[in-house]
């Protein structure tokens, strides 16, 4: 198809002229004056749109394809696809397509664009059907063009005032007020039969003057000072709708008018708009929301972007004028990000949306994250009040009170939602007291200058609103002591949370955003460190609990730097030091600064006499021995800590400190020892005490994750693996990241033991997920090699190879102690896929490191491993590998690992089979089958079942009832 048309061509290749008119439902396009109108009225399209148009209704009914399109809109010129579809967005928004029913345009998928009205064509030589005009007496002002995410709340405003007869819009400054009431004015015309009346008041600076202005705008001479009689005797019997437009500022004189109007003229309907109630008798209220904008952090497309009205007003706005910006999968959440910074306003997004071919939408976003451009010029043809940010606050601002623009100015401070309580700390002074301020946050809420959020008594200035009182707060005097007051409450607040239990926590965590800007100010150089020292104390436990880690550092580092070296500053130094050993802890930072931190407060709380803490640091401490590799380190600080348990007579020391021991002797393969150990704590459970900043599994998840361990090696892997369950299951619905990622972590070899990763696998992808959203460095790479682990398995040797290996690397790097247990996997995985002389090395470095920090519990496995190299090798060493299994056998046996015991058990029947050597083979394995009671479903035993069978065992019999 190579269709092409210009307007100064008279005739197309389908034989139509460029001098037709098309008629389709309420349009009529001519195609030589590039015109279109619905009704008579002219429609606004650009050039493009237009070309686009005419070309799809002179193909009418046929699939027109894209490079078509773009041909005959852009000839001799090459865009892509995006310029396009915003073309045909904007022709569908301009035609009402899929409104009431009207389609005219449909996509091809795949192909491209049809139209699909029913369109009729007549020569413009024709004379065309007399026109009467509309019998409209109305004054509105032109139907506005974009009504982005305002179609629904037209539709019903319109409904309801046919029915109500009152309705005031009532919203912020910039939301659209106007804009949905001129456009709900030209949707009602028909129903009142042209009788439509536009009375702005934004531009009356006497409220007195409201009434007579009323009159003459109805063509009512002004008799008197007060014509409100005499107007409301002229609508008696007249079926009209009056528009109040911008009634704030005139609020009393305006809501006494409307009111008379509303009970003297029965006929009468009036649609206000005002960004505070009128409070009169018939009047309904709709407040009008902001746009639709995607949610933080949501991953957008191009596609879903424009789901929302807010982003999709932005794109009309920078698309407007022929502008080259475009919505892509790449700038999508930038966008959307933006948006949701502007609160969803239409006149920000406007605005904001003028400039971005200017800045570019990440420098634009950049810019809101450092202040807010007030001053950034709208259209010229704009009301004064709505050309900038700055001058549509400045509106609001000018009227309220003395006392409602300072209060506002001082509630500025708060980044987000804030309480009554917290406002009458920050807002109080000997002129302002409690009541005052109850008055003027109703006040400001009634007018617009502030939200309450639903459901709840937290207030929230918008964005923009707060930008602009803050620059008003920066020019009073009294500017720094609200700082302080902010900080202080919030430091109050967080040492009363601290005391309580972590429901009080979690009903503070919305306030990360105030407690963050306090920090900031304290630091800053007009901030007071002192407060900042104590505050960022005070914070630990909700940094911990929303898992901000990183954060937690920066101000923890800040904190520890502020303090006074002459002060007694026993408490926050203690607090502070083991605030930062744990976080670097949680995030892979196991180094000499971490066990620093965490020596210096334990130093502290020995010398204060502080057993809890104590007990605290040494249970940290001994997790990150653990982490380093130094278990026997690990075990001698377990049992100091319990002595300092049995010393302090805290039966939850004592038990949280036999947790540690247990967790210590199972790392040195010690197994009967780490169960009596766990058994005597699980006996003694007491309860947590709540404490600040602590590592946040408590000991009892620990024991039992521990425990489900302990039952796998003993020869329980139906109770191993139900334990295990029911811990994962708690940490999801404790719903906290860090708790949930060590029982992920910790649960996984008994999964990996009983080779079932296949019912594991979602818990290691949400692993990973958790740990790169919370910045757990450490527990990343583990949960990384434990799905390159479940890719093994899968059979998807390559990419589970390559992750495996990655992680590997990367923990070796971090010094991370336990990484020897990685390396039985990674070895057999290396050997399977032909890479026998690096698996052997990996796994004899492995072992040699394993022996040289005691860690013994998976050295059964890993001489298993060991074995299984050998015998894959390009020339197997069979010798070798029997005496392998012999040794992993014998320490199985030793530790008391009967599932170690299988595992190796199985490994050397498949040898001595090869061998042919049947009776030993039936003779070793066959008493080890025997001692077990449950978990014959499992692939390990299924195996053992089947070995047995083959090798003709004589208890087949009782075997097969199993």
């Amino acid at each position: 198809m190579n269709f092409r048309w210009r307007s100064s061509d008279t005739t197309t290749v389908t034989g139509s002229s460029a001098q037709d008119i098309f008629v389709f439902g309420p349009f009529l396009l001519h195609a030589a004056q590039k015109r279109i109108e619905r009704n008579g009225s002219p429609i606004q399209l650009s050039d493009r749109a237009f070309d686009i148009l005419l070309t799809l209704i002179i193909q009418a009914g046929t699939v027109v394809s894209k490079s078509d399109l773009m041909a005959s809109a852009w000839p001799g010129v090459n865009v892509d696809e995006g310029s396009l579809r915003v073309h045909v967005a904007a022709l569908r928004k301009a035609l009402g397509d899929g409104r009431a029913g009207a389609k005219y345009l449909s996509t091809v998928s795949g192909q491209g664009y049809c139209f699909v009205g029913s369109v009729s064509r007549r020569e413009s030589a024709e004379p065309a059907p007399v026109r009467s005009p509309p019998a409209h007496d109305h004054n509105l002002p032109a139907c506005p063009r974009l009504t982005t995410g305002r179609e629904r709340t037209i539709e019903d405003i319109s409904e309801k005032l046919k029915v109500q007869r009152f309705v005031t819009i009532v919203g912020p400054g910039g939301i659209g007020k106007t804009t949905v009431a001129v456009s709900i004015g030209h949707a009602l015309l028909p129903d009142f039969a042209g009788q439509v009346h536009f009375l702005s008041l934004g531009e009356i600076g006497d409220a007195a003057l409201v009434p007579g202005i009323a009159a003459s705008a109805l063509g009512l001479p002004a008799r008197s000072n007060d014509p409100s009689g005499s107007l409301a005797a002229f609508l008696r019997d007249r079926r009209m709708l009056l528009i109040l437009d911008c009634c704030e500022h005139v609020i009393e004189t305006a809501a006494a008018l409307a009111e008379r109007l509303f009970k003297e003229a029965p006929e009468l309907h009036i649609l206000a708009t005002s960004r505070e109630l009128l409070r009169v008798e018939g009047e309904h209220i709709h407040r009008l929301p902001p746009l639709a904008s995607p949610p933080e952090d949501a991953a957008l497309t191009a596609a879903s972007a424009r789901t929302y009205p807010a982003v999709e007003l932005f794109v009309e706005r920078a698309t407007a004028g022929g502008s080259e910006f475009e919505l892509t999968d790449a700038n999508a959440s930038d966008v959307g990000n933006l948006c949701r910074r502007l609160d969803g306003i239409p006149l920000a997004i406007e605005l904001t949306a003028s400039h971005v071919c200017a800045y570019g939408v990440k420098s634009m976003l950049e810019l809101l994250d450092k202040h807010f451009n007030l001053l950034w010029e709208g259209r010229r043809t704009a009301l004064p009040r709505h050309r900038t940010l700055r001058a549509t606050i400045e509106w609001s601002f000018n009227l309220l009170s003395e006392s409602e623009r300072v209060i506002l100015s001082r509630l500025s401070v708060f980044v987000g939602s804030f309480t009554l309580e917290a406002a009458q700390s920050i807002a109080a002074s000997e002129l302002i007291d409690d009541d005052m301020i109850m008055a003027a946050l109703a006040s400001l809420a009634a007018k617009s200058m502030l939200t309450l959020n639903t459901g709840s008594t937290r207030y929230r200035l918008l964005d923009t609103t707060r930008a602009y009182a803050q620059e008003k707060l920066a020019a009073r005097v009294d500017g720094r002591s609200m700082a302080q007051r902010h900080a202080s409450y919030f430091l109050g607040l967080l040492e009363r949370a601290g005391d309580e239990t972590d429901q009080h926590l979690s009903a503070i965590a919305d306030q990360i955003g105030n407690i963050r800007c306090a920090l900031t100010w304290c630091f800053s150089d007009q901030g007071d460190r002192r407060t900042g020292v104590a505050l960022t104390a005070a914070s630990i436990p909700l940094f911990f609990k929303l898992s901000l880690l990183a954060e937690c550092q920066l101000w923890v580092t800040h904190a520890i730097e502020a303090l006074d070296p002459t002060a007694a500053n026993v408490r926050y130094d203690l607090a502070l030091h083991a605030a930062l050993g744990s976080a670097r802890l949680l995030t892979g930072q196991i180094d000499d600064l971490s066990v620093a931190c965490f020596n210096r407060a334990l130093e502290l709380a020995e010398k204060t006499g502080d057993a809890p803490s104590q007990i605290r640091l040494i249970d940290r401490l001994h997790l990150l021995q653990l982490f380093a590799g130094n278990f026997d380190d690990a075990l001698k600080t377990a049992k100091r800590g319990e002595a300092v348990a049995i010393a302090s007579e805290d039966p939850a020391a004592v038990a949280r400190m036999r947790v540690s021991l247990s967790i210590s002797y199972h790392y040195l393969g010690d197994v009967a020892a780490s169960r009596a150990y766990i058994e005597a704590a699980l006996r003694r459970p007491g309860r947590d005490a709540k404490i600040h900043g602590d590592l946040p599994l408590n000991y009892t998840g620990r024991a039992h994750i521990t425990l489900a361990r302990i039952l796998w090696l003993q020869g329980h892997p139906d109770q191993a693996a139900e334990t295990a369950r029911r811990v994962v299951s708690h940490a999801i619905t404790a719903n906290h990241p860090i708790m949930l990622c060590r029982a992920l972590l910790s649960a996984f070899a008994v999964f990996y033991w009983n080779e079932e990763l296949e019912n594991y696998e979602e818990h290691i992808d949400r692993l990973v997920v958790e740990t790169r959203r919370h910045g757990l460095a450490t527990f990343q790479v583990v949960g990384e090699a434990m799905k390159g682990i479940a890719l093994l398995a899968r059979g998807e040797a390559d990419p589970g190879l390559a992750m495996l290996k990655n992680s590997v690397e990367k923990l070796q790097s971090q010094r991370f102690g336990v990484v020897a247990g990685l390396c039985a996997p990674f070895a057999t995985a290396l050997a399977a896929t032909d890479h026998g002389d690096e698996a052997l090395d990996t796994i004899d470095r492995a072992i040699a490191q394993a022996r040289r920090c005691n860690f013994m519990m998976e050295m059964p496995d890993m001489m298993r491993a060991r074995a299984e190299v050998l015998m894959r090798r390009s020339k197997p060493d069979f010798l070798q590998a029997e005496r392998s299994l012999t040794q992993s056998l014998e320490l199985a046996r030793y530790q008391g690992t009967l599932g170690y015991e299988l595992r190796t058990a199985i490994s050397l029947t498949r040898l001595w089979l090869r061998q042919g050597r049947r009776e030993e083979a039936l003779d070793m394995l066959a008493p080890i089958y025997g001692r077990f009671t449950e978990g014959f479903h499992t692939r390990g035993l299924t195996a053992a079942k089947e070995f047995l069978a083959e090798l003709g065992s004589r208890r087949s019999g009782s075997l097969a009832a199993h």
